[in-house]
């Protein structure tokens, strides 16, 4: 069995199925409910060297070092499909919004090179020269980092899993009861019965398994899509490093989101944040002729250390792989693999800083 909603149950099941498990999928989405930003990070969306603190630099490294496993796993599915499901393997910017932030993804470029990780520090002169940003103090280009089409990866998940055997339920899911030997799961029309499960989801967990609480949040995060001054030279994928923001853009617009939580006096965080770019569509680039965006806000669970939760769950035959947040195409794949790797041979390789068995509170980045 397969639970979960958006990208991560879809990959964790094509996982399974091709290693010969048979497979059932209970995946729902909440109605209505957006994708997930298509930015595929190497790392947590943070600067290397705050990580590397949080965590230690060898596990910040090997967080790292699944983001590229991650990578390589997405783009061969896409290759196997026969569909480009918009991958782009161009990298994507790190930004800071403050000098202290400039200072830490400074200091994160050595670090990076000296690990394994290209990419490029920019000043806040070379970013203004290369882009029509401004007043922002520094970025850096992560080499490693890609985009796709999050709705195009959906539908060619869907088609291979099918191809592959999996089997969809129908029905809103209710709960999930697992046992010794065995986990039911029950929707809201019948119950199902599987050898193992995973939890796979974009969406809420902490309600199917309470013991996941201590480790996530609701968060009321917004998001809005704008369209760039005409003429407007900006990169496509952006994210910035206090991991609160991030952009992606697609068919001529940018999608612009909050990506973490936000300190209720920052009601305005994203409104705020839009004005210091070059959008048309923006409060402070308006005409008076133009409606203003739409600003849609979602309630979405994250992990409160800002890292994905991933693995085998003690006792039961049941693994997860959730707290993405909206930037689940980073490490989805590798999930999987993780996952399966758990249930089918006996032997968790999920790196210990991501695994959903790690201590609540410690090591945030």
């Amino acid at each position: 069995m397969v639970a979960g909603s958006g990208l991560p149950p879809l990959v964790a099941a094509l996982e399974l199925a091709r290693r010969g498990a048979r497979v059932v999928v209970a995946c729902e989405d909440p109605d209505g409910a957006p994708p997930p930003l298509g930015l595929m990070l190497q790392g947590p969306g943070r600067p290397y060297a705050a990580v590397a603190r949080a965590i230690s630099r060898p596990a910040a490294q090997v967080v790292w070092a699944a983001g590229c496993e991650n990578h390589l796993r997405a783009k061969a599915f896409v290759e196997q499909a026969g569909r480009p499901c918009g991958f782009e393997a161009r990298g994507s910017f790190l930004l800071a919004r403050d000098r202290r932030q400039a200072e830490e993804i400074e200091e994160s470029e050595d670090l990076l090179r000296d690990d394994g990780f290209p990419g490029e520090f920019l000043d806040h002169y070379m970013l203004e020269t290369r882009f029509d940003l401004s007043g922002f103090p520094a970025a850096y280009w992560a080499a490693g980092d890609a985009e796709l089409d999050v709705r195009a990866l959906d539908a060619a998940l869907h088609d291979a899993a099918g191809a592959a055997g999996v089997a969809f339920a129908t029905g809103r899911l209710r709960a999930l009861w697992p046992e010794a030997s065995s986990v039911r799961v029950e929707l809201e029309t019948r119950s199902l019965r599987g050898a193992a499960a995973v939890v796979a989801s974009d969406g809420p967990v902490a309600a199917l398994l309470p013991e996941l609480a201590p480790l996530v949040g609701m968060a009321r995060l917004a998001r809005v899509s704008l369209s760039p001054l005409e003429g407007a030279n900006l990169p496509t994928a952006v994210r910035t490093a206090d991991g609160r923001m991030a952009w992606q853009s697609t068919g001529g617009a940018f999608l612009v989101a909050e990506t973490g939580a936000r300190p209720p006096a920052e009601a305005d965080a994203l409104q705020d944040f839009a004005t210091r770019l070059p959008l048309a569509s923006a409060p402070t680039h308006r005409g008076p002729s133009v409606a203003p965006p739409e600003v849609r806000e979602e309630s979405i669970e994250v992990s409160r250390d800002g890292l994905p939760l991933v693995g085998l769950l003690p006792g039961r035959p049941l693994a997860v792989a959730c707290g993405f947040g909206r930037l689940s195409p980073g490490l989805a794949f590798a999930a999987a693999r993780w996952v399966a790797d758990a249930l089918l041979r006996g032997t968790d390789p999920t790196p210990d800083a991501l695994r959903a068995t790690r201590v609540p509170g410690a090591g945030a980045v």
